[in-house]
């Protein structure tokens, strides 16, 4: 055990097989058992084996605290939130991670504390909780460079991007990952330096839609990665040359991205895939082998819904126009031919009922996701509505009647026992079926808020649409998409495109802060 404690961090792999070799164990004294089981599940852990059922460690923390041996006690709770994160269990996760972060205040194990914050912020990311993931993984910047931890540092650079990504604040993301950049490049981390820049192309094609800078990145990218990494790249590649309706390079870049993925389990990718693939044999009528791709893509998004139901699915759009198969031969010689020719009519029909179930089901699933991502955004904001504070946020919200209508959705919740498509119906009943926002009366209240602000950015920007400018009022008070979506009833992809509108109208470059520019064009007095 003392060899295995001593080369755990270099060769986790090697440590293990030392304990492993241990005849026995549970004939050891209470002390030298449970350090046994602590090295034990950190070489497990550390040479990625599975852990989920490693439930001893619990009892192995309860040692430790009645022993009062603190650092061993921390150590003890973070695998144990690293089982339950294992285990799917995020929230089982963080509690564990919380109380090792309350014992390793008491510690000087600089490491420690940063892998805890690190593990916190990653749970909490996992629960679609960016903002609140976000001081957690720049505390763990903090700790992994006090502790000289270069290449955790590095990750949690990325992971601080990530955040600020999600929260829509690009030019934030791009420091964080250049410094993740700078890091990987000077330690001569060559898989990282692929994953960082090809993030920053995700960045560009995502968020800013600068597809020349996305390339870039992506080409630089495809120089330092192997195997899925390559073909993460190179589906990158071939999704932009499909959106430039470029089907030669996109057939080929795809067809890299395939013919190098090992993991073909990774549903995620194996979908967008195959939609990709479909686009393209689309436009270069090939109806057969987009219809084969298509069939293969709806394969993948029900595995999808199946097994991920708790999760919010990344952006997979079902759209698929499917276009008449090519002309049969209608000169066909004997009646052999003929029937042959009705069999694939008749199968083809059969194909598009099946294709059509299976759309219907996943828009029912979208639908339901839809319904439960509104709800949750709408909890979040009354939660942080303050009936007190007289601020621009408050004044709406409180117009808004967000405490009687989240009583009333909370209500209609408690009483439903199973998920269904009613949720989408109700919430839009709770939530628009009243009288809707008297924004006039409401502008009036927060020019007297903010000394005329609004009136006075109407004024200098009349080229606005009433729209676009209750979307500049929302933003400066900090609504997020989600939330601007729900207090205007529009879609997400809505609210980003009159955004973007917004920035070509008052010519805000494609990555600047609508929020920054428009409180330095009209200061308050």
């Amino acid at each position: 055990m003392e060899v295995a404690e001593t080369i755990i961090e270099t060769h986790p792999d090697s440590a293990l097989a030392l304990l492993d070799s241990i005849e026995n164990p549970s004939q050891l004294n209470k002390s030298r058992y449970n350090r046994y089981m602590l090295l034990l599940l950190q070489a497990k852990d550390k040479s990625y084996q599975d852990i989920t059922s490693d439930t001893a460690i619990f009892a192995t923390k309860q040692y430790y605290i009645d022993k009062n041996d603190i650092p061993n006690a921390a150590l003890a709770a973070y695998y144990c939130g690293r089982v339950k994160s294992e285990q799917k269990n995020d929230k089982g996760a963080v509690s564990q991670y919380v109380e090792a972060e309350r014992y390793a205040t008491r510690i000087s194990d600089i490491n420690l504390k940063a892998l805890i914050q690190s593990a916190i912020g990653a749970a909490l990311s996992r629960q679609m909780l960016p903002a609140q993931a976000l001081p957690y993984f720049k505390r763990a910047v903090k700790y992994f460079h006090q502790a000289g931890n270069r290449k955790n540092e590095m990750i949690s650079h990325q992971s601080v991007g990530d955040c600020y990504l999600v929260n829509e604040l690009p030019d934030s993301a791009l420091i964080r990952f250049n410094e993740a950049l700078q890091i990987a490049q000077e330690i001569g981390d060559s898989a990282n330096i692929a994953d960082i820049k090809r993030n920053i192309g995700i960045l560009y094609k995502e968020v800013v839609y600068n597809n020349e800078a996305a390339k870039k990145y992506f080409f630089e990218a495809l120089h330092y990665a192997k195997n899925d990494q390559y073909s993460y790249t190179c589906f990158k590649l071939a999704d932009i040359y499909s959106m430039e309706s470029k089907t030669d390079s996109a057939a080929w870049y795809l067809q890299e991205s395939v013919s190098h993925l090992r993991d073909r389990k990774n549903w995620y990718l194996m979908a967008n895939f195959y939609f990709a693939s479909t686009s393209i044999k689309e436009r270069q009528q090939n109806y057969k082998g987009a219809l084969e791709d298509y069939k293969a893509y709806t394969d993948y998004t029900d595995s999808i819904f199946e097994q991920a139901k708790d999760a919010a699915l990344i952006g997979i759009e079902k759209k698929y126009k499917l276009e008449q198969l090519q002309k049969a031969n209608i000169s066909l010689a004997s009646e052999k031919q003929k029937i042959l020719f009705y069999s694939a009519i008749g199968a083809f029909f059969s194909l598009l009922v099946i294709l059509f179930f299976y759309r219907k089901n996943a828009l029912s699933k979208r639908r339901e996701l839809e319904a439960e991502q509104k709800v949750y955004h709408f909890m979040n904001m009354a939660e942080t509505f303050d009936e007190k504070e007289q601020s621009f946020r408050s004044v709406l919200l409180r117009q808004f009647d967000i405490v009687k209508k989240t009583a009333t959705l909370s209500s209609y919740i408690r009483k439903e026992d199973e998920k269904s498509n009613k949720l989408l119906k109700k919430f839009n009943e709770i939530v628009y079926g009243k009288e809707a926002l008297n924004w006039e009366v409401l502008y009036e209240t927060l020019n007297d808020l903010q000394n005329g602000f609004f009136e006075r950015l109407r004024d200098k920007f009349s080229t606005l649409n009433e729209d676009e400018f209750r979307i500049c009022c929302l933003t400066c008070a900090d609504f997020s998409r989600e939330e601007i979506g729900i207090i205007m009833d529009l879609s997400v992809s809505t609210v980003q495109s009159k955004r973007n509108t917004i920035r070509k109208k008052l010519s805000i470059p494609s990555a600047g802060s609508i929020k920054n520019f428009l409180i330095q064009e009209v200061p308050s007095t």
